[in-house]
Formats: C-alpha cells, sequence, structure tokens
C-alpha cells in the first residue's frame, strides 16, 4: 500500500475513533519499542532505518508521556509475562547495538521524562572504540555525493571505479569495500582503510572520528547510562548468534558478558536477536546460558503467557510518520495484524 494512501485511511480511522477502541481492546498487551542509533548530524537522512533524529526521538517520548503509556522497565515485563501483570497500555522501550548517539542525544529525552529503557550492546566495537566499518563505509560513500571512486586508490588488492551519484553504483563500491575489509585481521586495519577511504574522497576522517560519527560508545558513557536508569543487557559479541552448536552461541554471549561485565551491571540476563536472526532450535539455549529474555523484530505485542524468548517488538523509524507511530501504540495496526492482514 502507497504510504499516501495509508495515511489517509489513517487518518480516517482516527477520527472515526478506531484508534481509541484499539487501544480499549489491547490495552492489556505489551507493546515493546526498538530504536537503534541516533543522528550526531546527518545520518538520519544517509539511513533513516537506523539513525532517527534528536527531534524525532523526543516527540516519540513526549507522545508516550501526553497519551499516557506507561513506561516500564523489561525487568517488570518479563517479570509480569505469565499473567499479563502490567499497568493497562504498558509500553517498554527498548535501543539496540550501543551507538554513541544513543548516549549523546536518546538518553536526554529519557531522562527528562523519566523513562527507563534498555539498551543491548554488540560488544566487539563497544572494545574497539574505531569507526563500524560497514556502516561507515557506506556513510563516506554517501556524503561523498557525485565523486567518480577508484577503488584502486584506496587498497592495491581492490580495483573498479564507481559513480557515486548513482545509488546502485554506490552499493557496489560498498560491497567490494565490506567484503574486502572482512578479510583484514583487526578493527584497527579496517579503521586504517577507512581513513584511506576518506582521503580519496576528500572528506576528514579525523573531524568523523572525533565526532564518534558511526561509532559505539564506551565503558564510561555505558556507566552513565546504567545509573541513570537505562538498563545495558545483552547483544551478542561480534553481533551474531551462531546456529551451528551451543559451544559457538555461548563463546559469544561469554565474550559479551565480558566485554559488559566492566559497565557493573550484575544481571546481564536479557538478549536481543541480532538483525532479528534466530532459530527455533536455539531457543532451548538460552535458558542454559542465564538469559531470561530475548527479544526479536518480529512486530507485534506481547500477550500473557507469551514466550519469553520470541518477544515481538514495533521497531520505530525516521521513516514512520507520527500517525504510523500512532497506529501501531494504539493497537490498530495489532488488530489488523490479528485479523491476518499484513500492513
Amino acid at each position: 500500500m502507497k504510504k499516501a494512501v495509508l495515511l489517509v485511511i489513517l487518518r480516517v480511522a482516527k477520527l472515526a475513533g478506531l484508534f481509541g477502541l484499539a487501544r480499549r481492546l489491547t490495552a492489556r498487551d505489551l507493546r515493546i519499542l526498538c530504536y537503534h542509533g541516533a543522528a550526531l548530524r546527518d545520518e538520519h537522512h544517509f539511513r533513516p532505518s537506523l539513525f532517527m533524529s534528536k527531534e524525532t526521538f523526543a516527540a516519540r517520548m513526549d507522545f508516550l508521556h501526553r497519551q499516557g503509556y506507561p513506561v516500564i522497565t523489561l525487568d517488570a515485563a518479563v517479570d509480569g509475562l505469565p499473567q499479563g501483570d502490567w499497568p493497562r497500555g504498558a509500553t517498554v522501550v527498548t535501543i539496540d547495538d550501543g551507538w554513541f548517539g544513543t548516549y549523546r542525544q536518546m538518553q536526554p529525552a529519557l531522562g527528562a521524562r523519566g523513562f527507563p529503557a534498555t539498551l543491548y550492546i554488540a560488544s566487539y566495537y563497544f572494545d574497539r572504540q574505531t569507526q563500524v566499518f560497514n556502516v561507515a563505509a557506506n556513510y563516506v560513500l554517501w556524503r561523498a555525493g557525485s565523486q567518480l571512486l577508484d577503488l584502486a586508490q584506496v587498497a592495491e588488492a581492490l580495483s573498479g571505479r564507481y559513480e557515486l551519484a548513482d545509488a546502485g553504483q554506490r552499493a557496489a563500491a560498498w560491497r567490494c569495500l565490506d567484503d574486502f575489509a572482512e578479510t583484514l585481521e583487526n578493527a584497527e586495519a579496517r579503521q586504517a582503510l577507512f581513513r584511506r577511504l576518506c582521503g580519496v574522497l576528500g572528506l576528514d576522517a579525523g573531524e568523523i572520528e572525533r565526532e564518534r560519527i558511526c561509532a559505539f560508545m564506551g565503558i564510561e558513557e555505558a556507566r552513565e547510562l546504567q545509573a541513570s536508569g537505562i538498563d545495558i543487557q545483552l547483544h551478542s559479541h561480534r553481533h551474531r548468534f551462531p546456529a551451528e552448536s551451543f559451544e559457538a552461541a555461548r563463546a559469544e554471549i561469554e565474550d559479551n558478558r565480558r566485554a559488559l561485565a566492566p559497565v557493573g551491571n550484575p544481571a546481564l540476563r536479557h538478549f536481543c536477536y541480532p538483525s532479528g536472526d534466530y532459530e527455533a532450535g536455539q531457543l532451548a539455549w538460552l535458558g542454559r546460558l542465564g538469559i531470561a529474555s530475548a527479544t526479536t523484530t518480529d512486530r507485534g505485542f506481547t500477550r500473557a503467557g507469551d514466550s519469553p524468548y520470541e518477544l515481538r517488538r514495533f521497531l520505530d523509524s525516521e521513516e514512520i510518520s507520527s500517525l504510523e507511530f500512532e497506529a501501531e501504540m494504539s493497537g490498530f495496526f495489532e488488530l489488523i495484524r490479528r485479523g491476518g492482514y499484513a500492513i
């Protein structure tokens, strides 16, 4: 359905009182929101599905406060899951990955409204404190505008000339870079490649590094968030949850716990599947790993008695209008989904 048509339908539904009816019908269900990064400069224009402007995030939190949605901790939500023992309209705010923008832009909005949240940190780049190469390289290719990129100038092992104004060619250049970066031995080598790419494009890598664009927060910032009511939790170490064996999955979780231990949260018991990827056979592993809950990227509300290891969420983003957000929070979209219709 085209977005313009959808928005017209939503306006009519809201005026007809269907949002209010949906909220009453779904009041006993749990709403879990999912966010990722917050833009420090212009990242929400580069990748609006991943980065949100601080203004949009603040507006979302204002909406929850103004409309009286009680924002509760994930601990309280999971403890109440067997019987659905939550306030009416209970909402949990979750944030994935660990971007520096979460610390700089999202925490003030949450703190100003007294909202708790859960932050799932994938700890490899949290440890390394370099740019996240695959995202940062894509970002600078986008920033470069209409340049012609010769990859041979970036690294001897690369070749190909790409018109970066063309989205298809830009994506192809990024894939070449990312594939090559995966062959490098560590994050520091990938950071050196990132700096060479910036140099070829005429961009200031030092400025991007100082502003911490496309980079994760560090231990001290995570400690501040934990102290402020943002609960630091597990998202794997290398942003993957291997399905090939329990031992491989356990290594990811153990490395994640080890990296996050200095933050000071002794109860690292909640997990978010990286990219929402998991297999049914892995669910039985989570209890053995000391994990009490796991969130997915499947859209929907959580109901009493649902599995704590397949908690559904709504992935909010800069691409979603305020009216669509209201339709989701009210339960209007949820009731449509339960009727078997895709949105």
